[in-house]
C-alpha cells in the first residue's frame, strides 16, 4: 500500500458509497472535499503553514511577471488539470484588462481545444508534443513563468515541458502543482522520453533546483478512486485562484486569509446537502431510465457545466448523451486558443452555442433534467416554460443572484448564494465557481453511483485510453478480485482484444490502440474473468445479461464464497 500514490488510493470515507442513500452520498463527498483544506491523515493540506508559505512565494513570482514587460504566465495540464488552467487563464486575463494590463495568461491543454470538452488522454504520455507546444507559445517572450499541473505527478506531457524549463533557466521559471509526495511521482518509462527519463526524475530536479517551486499538498484519495476531476481539480483551482488573485490586488492579504475564505465557503455547502441530494436522486433515476441530464449556463458558469458533463464519459465510460452542457452565450468560443483549420474539433465545441436551445432540447427523452446555472435565471424563463410543458424536471443552481420564485413554479432550487461570504467582486466570483464545481461534481458522481457504475468506491468501467489508465485498470482488477498482477494483466489484455487466447507479443502502446476498437466494458469483463476464473466469452455473456456493474460484481462475489 505504501507504494501506491495517494491520488490513486481508495478513500476510507467512501468505501461503501455505492450502497448509501442519496443523502449519504452527498455527505460522504462533502467530507472528502474538506480534506483538500484539512489534509489527509497526518499530511499537510492547503491550510497548513508550509503550503501557505509556498503559496506566498508563488504570489511573488506571479506579481513580478505581471510587472515585467515581454513576459507571460503559461498554465499547462492534461484533462481536468488543463481545463482548470484554461478557466484560470480566461478569468484572470479579464482582470488584467480591467487593470489596463496586457493579458498575461496563456493555457496549454494536451490534445488542444477539443480536449476542453472531450477526453483525448493519449496525449498525456507524449513529452515531445508537450515541449513543442510550450516552445511555440513562448517563442517571442523573454521570460516565462510556467505552471505545470499534474495531480498525480505523472503526466509526461507536462514532465517534458518542465524538463525544457529546467534546461533553460535564463528564460523559464517552473512551478509544479500536484498532490503526491515527490517520492510517489510516476517512475514508469514512456517510449518517447529519451534517456529513459521518468516523471520522478523531473520532479526530483524541480525539488532540488534553486528558483523552481513545487506545491504538493497531500489532499488524500478521491471520493471515487482515481477520479482526479474532483478533489485534484478543486485543489488546483483554489491554488491558482488564490495566487493570481493576491498577485493582482493591491492589498496586503496573505494566502492564509484567502484559503480560509475558500474553506469556509466549501464547508457551508453542507447546509444545502438535502437539496443537492434530492437532485442526485432525480439524476440517478434519470440515467437508470435512459433519460438525459443537461446543463445550461453562460460565462464561466456555463463552461463549468460543459466540463463536468464531458468528464463523465472517460470517468464512467458513460454515453456522450447522458450528461451534456450547453452555453447560453458565445463566451466559451471567444476565449479559445487559435488552432490550425485542420485541427480535430469536437462536436461539443460546435454544440456549445447560444442558438435556439428550445430546438436543441426538442427531442430530449421524457422526464429528463435540465439544470440552469446562470446568474440571471430570468433570461431563460421562456425556455423553462417550454421544457416544463414537455414534462421535464427543472433545477436552478442559484449563484450570485437575488432572484426569487413563486413557490408554485415547480423549479427545484439549490441556493448556493448563501454559501458565499461578503467580499470583493473578484473573490465572490471565484468562490462561486468552486462551489458550483463541487455541486456539479456531486450531482454527476452521485447519479453514476446510483446507476451502478461504481463498486464500493472504485469506478470500474474505466476506459483504458493511456498508459496511466492501463495500469490503473490492472490495479482495479487486482484489488477487487484478489488475484496477482499477471492474472489481472492477462484478463485485461484478453478483454481488450475480445479473445480467449493469451497474447504475449504486443506492447502496452499497442494494447491502448486496440482499445479504440473496443470501448464496451473492457475492465468489468476482465474483472469478471478474474473473479469467476472464466473465459472472455463466458464473462461477456454475463455482462450482456446484466449491464449493472455493481450487481454483477456483488453476484459474483456471493457465488464465489
Amino acid at each position: 500500500m505504501d507504494s501506491i500514490p495517494y491520488t490513486e488510493r481508495r478513500n476510507a470515507i467512501t468505501m461503501n458509497i455505492d450502497t448509501d442513500t442519496p443523502e449519504g452520498i452527498v455527505d460522504l463527498i462533502h467530507e472528502c472535499n474538506m480534506e483538500v483544506f484539512n489534509g489527509y491523515e497526518n499530511h499537510k493540506g492547503l491550510s497548513d503553514d508550509t503550503i501557505l508559505n509556498k503559496l506566498d512565494q508563488f504570489v511573488s513570482l506571479v506579481r513580478t511577471n505581471l510587472q515585467t514587460e515581454n513576459s507571460i504566465i503559461v498554465l499547462s495540464g492534461c484533462g481536468t488539470s488543463g481545463r482548470i488552467g484554461f478557466l484560470a487563464a480566461t478569468f484572470f486575463n479579464e482582470l488584467c484588462l480591467q487593470q489596463n494590463l496586457p493579458p498575461k495568461y496563456r493555457y496549454i491543454i494536451a490534445g488542444g481545444n477539443s480536449a476542453l470538452v472531450t477526453s483525448i488522454e493519449a496525449c498525456e504520455d507524449d513529452p515531445v508534443i508537450g515541449t513543442k507546444e510550450l516552445q511555440c507559445i513562448t517563442d517571442t517572450y523573454e521570460h516565462v513563468l510556467f505552471v505545470g499541473i499534474t495531480c498525480g505527478l505523472s503526466a509526461p506531457f507536462v514532465g517534458g515541458q518542465l524538463e525544457y524549463c529546467l534546461n533553460n533557466p535564463q528564460k523559464f521559471t517552473p512551478v509544479l502543482i500536484g498532490f503526491n509526495p515527490i517520492s510517489m511521482a510516476r517512475r514508469t518509462h514512456v517510449s518517447k522520453w529519451i534517456n529513459d527519463t521518468t516523471f520522478y526524475d523531473i520532479a526530483l530536479r524541480m525539488e532540488t533546483t534553486a528558483g523552481a517551486l513545487v506545491i504538493n499538498p497531500i489532499i488524500g484519495p478521491e471520493p471515487i478512486s482515481g477520479s482526479s476531476r474532483m478533489k485534484g481539480g478543486s485543489a488546483t483551482k483554489v491554488i491558482l485562484d488564490t495566487v493570481f488573485y493576491l498577485a493582482s490586488c493591491n492589498n496586503i492579504m496573505k494566502a492564509s486569509e484567502v484559503i480560509e475564505m475558500y474553506r469556509t465557503a466549501v464547508g457551508t455547502m453542507e447546509i444545502e446537502g438535502q437539496d443537492i441530494a434530492t437532485v442526485v436522486e432525480q439524476a440517478g433515476e434519470c440515467l437508470l431510465n435512459n433519460a438525459s441530464i443537461r446543463y445550461v449556463g453562460s460565462s464561466t458558469f456555463g463552461i463549468w457545466g460543459m466540463i463536468d458533463a464531458s468528464e463523465c464519459v472517460p470517468t464512467y465510460n458513460s454515453s456522450y448523451n447522458d450528461i451534456r452542457g450547453f452555453m447560453a452565450n458565445d463566451y466559451f468560443r471567444k476565449n479559445l486558443n487559435p488552432e490550425p483549420p485542420l485541427s480535430f474539433v469536437s462536436p461539443a465545441l460546435h454544440e456549445a452555442t447560444p442558438d435556439d436551445l428550445s430546438k436543441t432540447f426538442e427531442n430530449l427523452p421524457p422526464s429528463s433534467i435540465v439544470v440552469f446555472i446562470d446568474k440571471d435565471y430570468h433570461l431563460q424563463k421562456s425556455l423553462v416554460e417550454k421544457l416544463q410543458e414537455k414534462g421535464h424536471h427543472i433545477v436552478w443552481i442559484k449563484i450570485l443572484s437575488t432572484e426569487s420564485f413563486d413557490l408554485n413554479s415547480n423549479v427545484k432550487i439549490i441556493d448556493l448564494s448563501k454559501c458565499i461570504p461578503s467580499t470583493d467582486v473578484t473573490m465572490q466570483y471565484s468562490l462561486a465557481e468552486i462551489i458550483l464545481k463541487l455541486c456539479l461534481n456531486t450531482i454527476s458522481t452521485g447519479a453514476h453511483v446510483m446507476k451502478g457504475k461504481v463498486f464500493q468506491n472504485i469506478m470500474i468501467d474505466v476506459r483504458v485510453s493511456n498508459v496511466k489508465l492501463f495500469y490503473r485498470a490492472i490495479d482495479i482488477i487486482k484489488s477487487l478480485a484478489g488475484v496477482d498482477y499477471q492474472t489481472a494483466e492477462r484478463c485485461l489484455i484478453q478483454s481488450i482484444y475480445q479473445t480467449n487466447d493469451t497474447i504475449n507479443d504486443k506492447t502496452i502502446d499497442q494494447h491502448i490502440m486496440a482499445v479504440a476498437n473496443n470501448h464496451d466494458h473492457v475492465v468489468p469483463i476482465a474483472l469478471l474473468m478474474s473473479l469467476s476464473n472464466c473465459s472472455y466469452t463466458e464473462a461477456k455473456l454475463k455482462m450482456d445479461k446484466c449491464p449493472i456493474i455493481r450487481d454483477i460484481c456483488t453476484g459474483t462475489n456471493q457465488s464465489s464464497t
